[in-house]
């Protein structure tokens, strides 16, 4: 365990070591039930306020998804805490008003955690799926363009500069359907590289017009499916 997050441990504990020195101090342990509840509900408020960081969806988007859900699990603890030392302070016999505000309370926060925790699943499901669709004209573009640039002979750049404009100017949109065909595009593109290291031109030609009837039928079938 390195020495930062011994810091936040020690940090994360201050509350909960100065509010109990206080009730202790301040009311000692024989109180009523409302007190029980309400000392309960602070420390439940607090725990999940620390635990929110678990909540938050792993992403390039995670900032984003976990700004929402520290407002909402901040916002509880104050509500529970404010609530919490009314209800020490006045010390009633019956319970019941202060264990229906602290359920009122938490019951609010359920709502809002699980539909925020809903639609950040929600969220970074569909940023994935871009990220996901984004790959086959991101990687097979940049790849190519990386080929054009090692490439001096004007006949084979030509060759080549067909396939990437071919590609870099295909739908992103895609599709389970087409997934292999993307794949094989993929796949032969890095036999190309291969073959221009090697400077095996008479296969250049061939697969070159593999790519191209690849990303043709790729997106010929996306077509379909509009």
């Amino acid at each position: 365990m390195n020495k930062t997050k011994i810091f936040w441990y020690l940090l994360d504990s201050i509350f909960v070591v100065v509010f109990n020195i206080y009730f202790f101090l301040l009311k000692g342990s024989d109180q009523p039930t409302s007190v029980w509840i309400s000392y309960a509900s602070i420390h439940l408020a607090y725990l999940m306020l620390l635990l929110t960081p678990l909540f938050v969806r792993k992403g390039s988007s995670s900032a984003d998804y976990g700004r929402p859900l520290f407002v909402i699990t901040t916002g509880y603890f104050f509500l529970a805490l404010v609530a919490g030392v009314v209800f020490i302070i006045l010390s009633p016999e019956s319970y019941t008003v202060a264990l229906l505000v602290q359920i009122t309370i938490a019951a609010i926060f359920a709502i809002l955690l699980l539909t925020n925790l809903i639609a950040n699943e929600h969220t970074a499901d569909n940023i994935e799926r871009h990220e996901e669709e984004l790959k086959y004209v991101k990687e097979s573009s940049s790849k190519l363009n990386a080929l054009l640039n090692n490439i001096s002979d004007n006949t084979t750049r030509k060759k080549v500069e067909k396939a990437y404009d071919l590609i870099h100017s295909s739908q992103v949109k895609s599709s389970y359907n087409v997934k292999s065909i993307e794949q094989d595009v993929m796949s032969e593109i890095d036999n190309l590289e291969k073959t221009l290291q090697k400077n095996n031109f008479d296969n250049i030609q061939m697969i070159i017009d593999k790519i191209c009837n690849l990303a043709n039928e790729r997106n010929r079938q996306l077509k379909l499916m509009n």
